[in-house]
């Protein structure tokens, strides 16, 4: 099998959500069936919101860091534990050598073959993942529309993803995500933030998600074992 790496740290939870997830996915009988990982939970690479919005620091030179780290270690694929973090995929394929897994190609990939009917996706994810468009230029690619989201609601998902899952306060802020969706009329969501599916556990079953997640870590045990990826 083919060792997996995955650049963590952005953040901790969510790192551990994408890790046991290809574990639980993987449904392995003994310790040898579970497929290789190498996690670089970099906890130093700064916010990647904060610099693609223009107020804080360039978190690219860690995540090269990072990308070479697992790559000396062996690793034949890197993954991001952060969708925003895809905004530098591109450049940091081109700095270290190393292929990619891109989670919002990946998951677009995904609702194009299961949702042949849909028609309207929210993307929840942060400001920035909202800016960049990296779920949005794969959604028109496969004639998809993206639901408008407002600043209001723009902010009120914000303050989920850091005042409630980054700091371990899922069910304090549940009532304030649900209520955003509730607001939102799509077909199918996107939890497009890798801390937004920490909420998704504890959801009604009214919200059709599509979790990156949950897509990613499917995508992984077939790389790893050789099996075609779509």
């Amino acid at each position: 099998m083919k060792t997996i790496g995955i650049i963590g740290g952005m953040g901790a939870l969510a790192t551990a959500d994408l890790f046991y997830k290809i574990i639980n996915e993987t449904k392995a009988s003994k310790d040898g069936e579970n497929i290789p990982l190498i996690i670089d939970n970099n906890t130093q690479i700064p916010d990647r919101t904060e610099f693609i919005l223009g107020n804080g620091e360039n978190p690219l030179p860690e995540l090269i860091k990072s990308a070479k780290r697992l790559k000396n270690s062996g690793c034949e694929l890197i993954v991001l534990a952060c969708n925003t973090a895809h905004f530098f995929a591109d450049e940091i394929i081109k700095q270290v050598d190393i292929q990619i897994l891109h989670i919002a190609k990946n998951t677009i990939n995904v609702v194009n073959h299961k949702f042949k009917n849909v028609k309207k996706v929210a993307v929840i994810a942060t400001t920035a993942t909202k800016k960049t468009g990296i779920y949005d230029k794969e959604l028109i690619k496969f004639g998809f529309e993206s639901v408008y989201i407002d600043d209001i609601m723009q902010n009120d998902i914000m303050s989920c993803i850091y005042d409630g899952a980054k700091a371990g306060k899922i069910t304090e802020y549940l009532p304030k995500f649900e209520s955003i969706l509730n607001r939102i009329k799509a077909d199918i969501y996107i939890a497009a933030c890798t801390e937004i599916p920490l909420f998704l556990p504890y959801l009604e079953n009214k919200f059709n998600f599509i979790d990156p997640t949950l897509e990613l870590a499917k995508e992984i045990i077939k790389y790893s074992r050789d099996i075609k990826i779509i």
